[in-house]
């Protein structure tokens, strides 16, 4: 190899002389460059041809190096291989795993028994088994409230209200969610909502039932749709009866809900409605929440429990307003 560099330096020096006496008009100058030019050829050629096999044995060189790489690894990082391949088989054993990382029997013996002392998997004879956490899903429409019952008494009394073939506008709110639950012996009925999680309830608990959601933007925190492509698409319907889930209810200020866009989308389906129904259990009078829907005398019928305060009760029987709070309705 040196020999041929230094063929390859002369020839190189040799053809930059010869460069350097050629005339043009000289025709033996011409040859000689021509020889000069030959032989440079040839040992260039030459040597580019020991670089290249060069080239090709450190390129192998360094494949077989990183192919063992395994060889100086870390503990740590031969901890994390060893998850890697179990996460990945599930099982995996002793012979296995000392082949693969290029390490001693005794020592994938002693990783095994760190990581199950992380519980991160048993060891059985000649091997271990990854141990899978059995995790229980939690859906995201499970209802989450401890006190469900006045919800329920809610959604109990409301179905009564809903008759077969039907189109029933639900509200957004978690009073919708149980009327939705209460429609299993309802025939040819069709729900409309604006709320994913009462289409979600209606489909699973009152299969029979046709669910129509309206499309628009869909709010990540409440799951609930609105804006203009909602209002539009709710302006095409006449619904039969209409339910809306109230957030509060204060004489003075009557009822309100818990955002702007639910109180413009409960005002239009007011206008659109046959029948119309609030929604509200007792711990939410004498509260009020952030948008005003209407006075106190908006809706002609209210839906509550038993524990609604007293005042509200005689205001509701003074103004003919029905108020029902029981389930045995005659």
């Amino acid at each position: 190899h040196r020999r041929k560099m230094k063929k390859w330096q002369l020839a190189d020096n040799f053809f930059r002389l010869c460069l350097y006496r050629a005339k043009p008009t000289s025709e033996e100058n011409h040859r000689f460059f021509e020889r000069a030019l030959r032989n440079h050829r040839h040992a260039r050629c030459k040597c580019e041809y020991t670089l290249r096999k060069y080239k090709i044995i450190s390129q192998t060189f360094l494949y077989i190096v990183k192919r063992n790489r395994s060889f100086h690894m870390l503990p740590l990082k031969r901890l994390e291989e060893i998850k890697k391949i179990l996460t990945e088989n599930k099982q995996a054993d002793v012979i296995s795993l000392a082949q693969t990382l290029n390490v001693t029997e005794a020592t994938i013996r002693r990783d095994l028994e760190k990581l199950e002392n992380e519980h991160f998997l048993t060891r059985t004879h000649g091997g271990a088994v990854l141990n899978e956490s059995k995790h229980t899903e939690v859906s995201l429409f499970a209802f989450q409230e401890d006190n469900i019952e006045r919800y329920q008494n809610i959604g109990k009394i409301a179905a009564q209200f809903i008759q077969n073939n039907e189109v029933v506008f639900l509200g957004p709110g978690t009073c919708s969610r149980f009327v939705a639950r209460n429609l299993a012996d309802k025939v040819n009925v069709t729900i409309v909502t604006t709320d994913v999680m009462a289409a979600h309830d209606c489909s699973l608990y009152s299969p029979n039932a046709a669910v129509i959601l309206t499309g628009g933007n869909l709010n990540p925190t409440t799951l609930e749709l609105y804006g203009q492509t909602t209002d539009h698409f709710l302006e095409t319907f006449y619904f039969s009866t209409s339910f809306f889930d109230i957030d509060g209810i204060t004489m003075a200020r009557g009822y309100s809900v818990s955002s702007l866009n639910k109180a413009f989308l409960t005002q239009n389906v007011l206008k659109v409605s046959k029948k119309s129904f609030a929604l509200c259990p007792y711990d939410r009078f004498d509260v009020e929440s952030y948008a005003t829907v209407g006075d106190i005398n908006l809706f002609e019928s209210v839906i509550t429990n038993e524990r609604v305060a007293d005042s509200f009760k005689e205001y509701y029987f003074q103004h003919q307003i029905q108020l029902f709070a029981t389930f045995n309705i005659l």
